[in-house]
């Protein structure tokens, strides 16, 4: 019960790779969610394994933290212009072409399948450092309480009531988004498409600043 209250706290907050799993799960299908998840399991579970073993007490160096929180960011600014560039470019070319698009899909933007959701989930985890800042804090007490039922037995137990909630959580929000996305028209997807990247950017910028400013 201590793990799932605790967990609950990072996993069903909105943050980037919540926004970037709505966004792929309108062009990548109901289960884009999962895949997300295990992109995020992929490097969340040594990362909670090696803080266990205290081997990366490096993070915890003002230098490395500063160097995750500026890669973070110029990859949230990165991935917002580029899904920025795709929607309003896909709106401008409906405006030339009155044809319907297929539903659930945003015409002229291909399927990036998913091993790119995959990526996706990696990539916003590991260049995410309040991500990182979560384990160190909130997250360290279930790694500690963990630590007494044995070294990797128990961090293997605490981490497997940990993950669900990420497969629960983006899964639903990614089946539910694939789903939905059927119904609505294509410029509602744009628009969709649209208010998430220009999150992520925001959010990207915002972290930037905060980087700038510890300097």
């Amino acid at each position: 019960m201590l793990v799932v209250v605790v967990s609950a706290s990072g996993a069903l907050s909105p943050g980037p790779l919540f926004f970037a799993t709505i966004e792929a799960s309108m062009k990548t299908g109901r289960y884009t969610g999962f895949a997300v998840a295990a992109g995020h399991m992929v490097f969340e579970l040594p990362l909670v394994i090696a803080i266990g073993l205290g081997i990366w007490n490096f993070v915890n160096d003002p230098v490395i933290g500063r160097a995750i929180g500026f890669f973070g960011a110029a990859a949230l600014i990165a991935f917002g212009v580029i899904q920025l560039r795709s929607a309003l470019r896909n709106m401008r070319r409906k405006s030339r072409d009155s044809g319907k698009a297929p539903q659930g899909k945003i015409k002229g933007i291909s399927n990036p399948g998913l091993f790119a959701a995959f990526l996706t989930g990696l990539a916003f985890t590991a260049l995410n450092p309040y991500f990182l800042m979560w384990w160190f804090t909130f997250g360290l007490p279930l790694i500690l309480e963990a630590l007494k039922y044995g070294a990797l037995y128990g961090i293997l137990l605490m981490f497997a009531f940990h993950i669900w909630l990420d497969y629960a959580w983006l899964g639903l929000t990614g089946y539910a988004t694939a789903i939905g996305s059927k119904f609505l028209k294509e410029k509602y997807l744009n628009a969709i498409s649209i208010a998430l990247a220009l999150i992520i950017l925001l959010w990207g910028v915002w972290m930037l600043e905060s980087a700038i400013t510890a300097l």
